[in-house]
């Protein structure tokens, strides 16, 4: 069984434990995803299954969109709202056009971006997330993203909070890009809601349901090739 599945991943699990259900689902055995969405996050997951996984570079190296809500005047430890409030600040009042500046400034920009300590990243064999749990600081090499567009879709003063939605490359961490955008307004902020929408040609609009998993909803290798134009060599 090879091919590709869309899935839209619902938010509270990792995205290694939709891998597992798929595999057990489907039983079958080599089964990767083209790009780790956090717990908190839904949206779309390429799930890659059998000889399908040779395009785990390609795939994952695709740019991808997502819709965030940010929260403002909070920070916690993880950069989103599961995490521990480290940090608030008094409530302000920011003009739609002193957000619209700073969010432009980031559109078509590309710059060295510190990931969150809670992360996936290995550092000397062992993940960021786990040195943040243990406590323990270790310094964090930046890496260079480019966020090729970013859109203010909603500013709500009354609830501090602002929606955007972004289009980015392989290793941008919105919580990341989240604080960097609080920093240029002045104040902090965490994410509270984030959904990927798209990862290269797959939209989120052809997802399926974890639960709707089945051989039918497999995108074969001659319509990966014929129609998005992935061939495995």
């Amino acid at each position: 069984m090879e091919g590709l599945l869309l899935i839209d991943k619902p938010t509270g699990i990792t995205s290694h434990k939709v891998v597992e259900i798929v595999r057990k689902h489907l039983n079958i055995k080599k089964v990767g995803h083209a790009g780790t969405l956090d717990p908190l996050a839904t949206g779309l997951l390429v799930v890659m299954l059998g000889k399908t996984t040779k395009l785990s570079d390609i795939l994952i190296s695709q740019f991808k969109s997502y819709q965030t809500e940010v929260g403002l005047f909070i920070e916690t430890d993880s950069g989103d709202i599961t995490g521990k409030i480290i940090k608030r600040e008094e409530k302000k009042i920011f003009k739609r056009e002193e957000i619209q500046e700073i969010i432009d400034s980031f559109c078509d920009y590309i710059y060295w971006q510190t990931p969150p300590l809670y992360s996936a990243i290995k550092i000397k064999g062992k993940k960021l997330c786990e040195y943040a749990r243990q406590g323990k600081t270790v310094e964090v090499p930046p890496r260079q993203v480019t966020i090729k567009k970013i859109e203010l879709l909603e500013y709500i003063p009354e609830k501090n909070l602002i929606s955007l939605r972004v289009e980015c490359s392989k290793g941008t961490y919105i919580r990341s890009l989240v604080k960097d955008i609080a920093q240029r307004l002045n104040t902090i902020a965490t994410v509270v809601k984030l959904k990927r929408v798209s990862s290269g040609n797959f939209h989120i609009n052809q997802a399926i349901k974890l639960e709707e998993v089945s051989t039918n909803k497999i995108i074969s290798n001659e319509e990966l090739n014929e129609k998005y134009n992935y061939q495995i060599r």
